[in-house]
């Protein structure tokens, strides 16, 4: 399919880039997210030029740009419930009177000296 040498596949593998599940005799069973990944692992190493260090910095990074976009998402979708809004308006609304969380006009700083 991707016309490597299977010594490629094992090497890819050794090195912890592609973790293909194995039936009961031993052989290498590649799901469609292994393609996906080695096709990603090929284009930067013969497109790119890039090393297997390198790939495997890129493929971590990736990762966490896709968890952290799937974070993000989550957020955008909190933010925008009607749960969120209402608690919105209630601490715009909020005086130090109605027991607001953080009352804006009783708030006092204080500067702490620290023992040497």
């Amino acid at each position: 399919m991707f016309e490597i040498h299977p010594q490629t596949l094992r090497m890819y593998e050794r090195e912890g880039l592609i973790e293909p599940m194995r039936s009961e005799g031993r052989t290498r069973l590649y799901e469609e997210k292994d393609l996906e990944k080695l096709e990603i692992i090929l284009t930067l190493t013969r497109d790119m030029g890039i090393n297997l260090a390198g790939v495997e910095v890129i493929i971590e990074l990736r990762q966490k740009l896709h968890l952290a976009i799937e974070r993000l998402e989550q957020m955008e979708e909190v933010l925008s419930s009607d749960a969120f809004e209402e608690f919105r308006q209630k601490i715009e609304k909020a005086t130090p009177d109605m027991n607001a969380l953080i009352p804006s006009i009783g708030a006092k700083l204080m500067k702490l000296k620290r023992d040497k």
